[in-house]
C-alpha cells in the first residue's frame, strides 16, 4: 500500500482557509456593461517539531535520494487576479463571464506530509476560472425566481462542501499544498434554478487533475453529472438561494455519477476503490432546524449532518464491487446570554473501511470531491492542524471532535473588526486496523490532539490567524507514522507528542 502521508494527500489537498476571491472593482462601466477586477493574496507559515511523532517528512530529489525534516518548516505564498464582467441586456436578462490565473510556490521544506509533496521550492502559474453564462430572470407563481446557465472553468459547491466543493488541488509543482487556493472544476457546466426557498442544480463537471503538475500525486481523471435539490429557510434579509451562509436551516438531496475515471498511479487503491462507474448520494442538512423559541433552540441551537453513500456494481481494481459510505453529525450551541458568546459543538465523523483487506467488496470511503468547509475557518472537515492533515487517512476513521470558540469584546484596530479565539480537540482512529494494513492486534487509536487558535478579521477584505497545537501518538499513530518512512531509510525513533505552530494572511484588493 501506499504511505499514509500519501494516502490523506489526496483528501487534505481540498482544504483551504480563506474566503472565496471576487472581482469587485469597477473598470468599466457603460451602457449595461461593467468589467471588474480584483486579485487576492495569501500566505502562510509553519513549523512542526517532532514532525509526524519522529518519523519526520522526507524529500526526494531527482537522484533518487531522500532528505529527512525531523522538525518541519515551511512557507506558502499565492496570487489570483481576476478580471469578470457583467452584461445587463435590453431584453430582461444577463450576461457574465469570469477569468482568473493563480501564481502559488511553497518555501522552506515542503509540506510535512511523510513523503513531502512541495518540497524545492516548487512554483507555477495556472489557470482557474475560465467561463461565461447567462442568468435569466423568471416570476412563477408570483415568486422571485432566476434561471442561471454557466459553462467552462468554475467554482461549484454543494452546501459546505463535504462532498462537492474542490475541483483542483495544489500539490507537487503547483506549490501552495496547505493554503490550497484553486478550486475550479472544468465543464461542461451547470444549470442552477433557484427560488424563495428552493434551489436545484443540474451538474455536468470534471476535476482538473494533472499529475506532470502534481508529481503523479493528483486525484484520478474523473468526470461526473448528477443534481442537487435544497430546501431552505432564510435568515432575515437573506438570499440563502445562492449564498449558503445566508440559510437559516437547510435540507439537500445531492446525486451523481461518474462516467468516466482513470485510476492514477498514486491514488491509494489499497483503500479505496475505481471510481470508475461510482454511484454516489448524499443527504445533509443543517443551520437551525427546530424553531422553538420557549428552549431558546431556534436562537441558539444547531445542528449539522450528511450522510453519503457509495455504490459500484462494475468495480475494478480486482473488487467486484463498492459498498462504501461516509458521515458526521454535528450539534452545536451558543450561549448567547454570556460574554464572548461562546459557542461550542461535537461533531461525530465516520468514514467506512475494510476489514478484510483481500475481499472482494471494497468498502474505503473515497472523499471524492471534500472541501474544508466555509462554516469554520479551523474545526472544518481536516480532524487538526497536525495528524489530522499530514498523517491520518479520510478513510477507515473515526473522529470525535469538540470546538469550542468565542468573540472577546476587544478591537485591535477599528471599532468594528474582530477577534475569534478557540480551542479544538480531536480523538481519532482507525475503524479496521488490517485496512490500513496494520496488525489486527493494534490498538485502532491514532492520535488525540488539542488545537489553539486566534482569528483575527480587519475586514471582510483582509484577515489572519495564529495556532499551535499538541498531538499525543496512539498504538495506530505511531504504526502509521513508521508505515510513512521511506524503506531505503533507516528508522528513526518515534515519540508520543508532536507540535505546530502556525499562521495565515489573505487580503483581497
Amino acid at each position: 500500500m501506499l504511505r499514509q502521508g500519501t494516502c490523506f494527500l489526496v483528501a487534505a489537498l481540498a482544504a483551504t482557509k480563506v474566503t472565496p476571491a471576487r472581482a469587485d472593482h469597477t473598470i468599466v462601466s457603460v451602457k449595461g456593461l461593467t468589467i471588474s477586477g480584483g486579485l487576492d493574496i495569501g500566505g502562510d507559515a509553519f513549523y512542526l517539531p517532532n514532525t509526524n511523532f519522529g518519523g519526520g517528512s522526507y524529500a526526494l530529489h531527482k537522484s533518487g535520494r531522500y532528505t529527512r525534516n525531523s522538525n518541519t518548516t515551511y512557507g506558502e505564498l499565492y496570487g489570483k487576479p481576476m478580471l469578470s464582467a457583467q452584461w445587463d441586456t435590453n431584453w430582461g436578462f444577463s450576461v457574465f463571464g469570469l477569468i482568473s490565473a493563480i501564481g502559488s510556490t511553497t518555501l522552506g521544506d515542503g509540506d510535512a506530509e511523510s513523503l513531502s509533496q512541495t518540497s524545492g521550492t516548487p512554483r507555477q502559474v495556472t489557470l482557474e476560472d475560465a467561463n461565461g453564462g447567462i442568468e435569466i430572470p423568471l416570476r412563477i407563481a408570483g415568486g422571485h425566481q432566476k434561471l442561471i446557465i454557466e459553462g467552462g472553468r468554475q467554482r461549484f459547491q454543494v452546501d459546505d462542501g463535504f462532498l462537492i466543493g474542490k475541483g483542483t488541488y495544489s500539490s507537487g509543482d503547483r506549490g501552495a499544498w496547505w493554503y490550497a487556493p484553486r478550486y475550479a472544476f472544468a465543464g461542461p457546466g451547470v444549470i442552477k434554478f433557484e427560488a424563495d426557498s428552493f434551489r436545484a442544480d443540474v451538474f455536468m463537471l470534471e476535476n482538473n487533475t494533472n499529475n506532470e503538475q502534481d508529481r503523479g500525486y493528483d486525484r484520478p481523471e474523473t468526470k461526473f453529472e448528477g443534481f442537487d435539490v435544497t430546501w431552505f429557510r432564510n435568515k432575515p434579509g437573506g438570499k440563502g438561494s445562492s449564498v449558503y451562509e445566508d440559510r437559516e436551516a437547510y435540507v439537500t438531496l445531492t446525486y451523481f455519477h461518474v462516467r468516466d475515471a482513470n485510476i492514477s498511479s498514486t491514488y491509494d487503491y489499497s483503500s479505496r476503490a475505481d471510481r470508475n462507474g461510482m454511484n454516489v448520494a448524499a443527504l445533509s442538512w443543517g443551520g437551525k432546524p427546530i424553531p422553538i423559541k420557549q428552549l431558546g433552540i431556534s436562537k441558539n441551537f444547531t445542528f449539522y449532518g450528511d450522510f453519503v453513500a457509495e455504490e459500484n456494481r462494475h468495480s475494478g481494481n480486482g473488487y467486484k464491487s463498492v459498498e462504501a459510505y461516509g458521515m458526521f453529525f454535528e450539534p452545536g450551541y451558543t450561549f448567547s446570554m454570556l460574554p464572548w458568546k461562546p459557542h461550542i459543538f461535537y461533531r461525530y465523523t465516520r468514514f467506512s473501511g475494510n476489514k478484510n483487506p483481500t475481499g472482494t467488496v471494497k468498502r474505503g470511503y473515497d472523499t471524492f470531491f471534500l472541501y474544508d468547509g466555509r462554516r469554520y475557518t479551523y474545526g472544518g472537515y481536516w480532524p487538526g492542524e497536525i495528524v489530522g492533515m499530514y498523517l491520518a487517512p479520510l478513510s477507515d476513521l473515526e473522529i470525535h471532535q469538540i470546538d469550542l470558540t468565542g468573540i472577546p469584546p476587544v478591537h485591535l484596530f477599528k471599532k468594528d473588526d474582530e477577534l475569534k479565539v478557540g480551542v479544538h480537540f480531536y480523538d481519532l482512529s482507525l475503524i479496521h486496523t488490517t485496512g490500513m494494513g496494520l496488525k489486527a492486534s493494534t490498538n485502532r487509536h491514532i492520535s488525540d490532539e488539542v488545537d489553539f487558535t486566534a482569528e483575527y478579521m480587519f475586514d471582510a477584505n483582509t484577515s489572519g490567524a495564529l495556532a499551535g497545537g499538541v498531538a499525543f501518538a496512539g498504538p495506530s499513530g505511531r504504526a502509521l507514522a513508521k508505515s510513512g518512512v521511506p524503506g531505503s531509510e533507516p528508522m528513526p525513533p518515534i515519540h508520543g507528542t508532536a507540535g505546530v505552530m502556525e499562521a495565515y494572511f489573505y487580503k483581497h484588493f
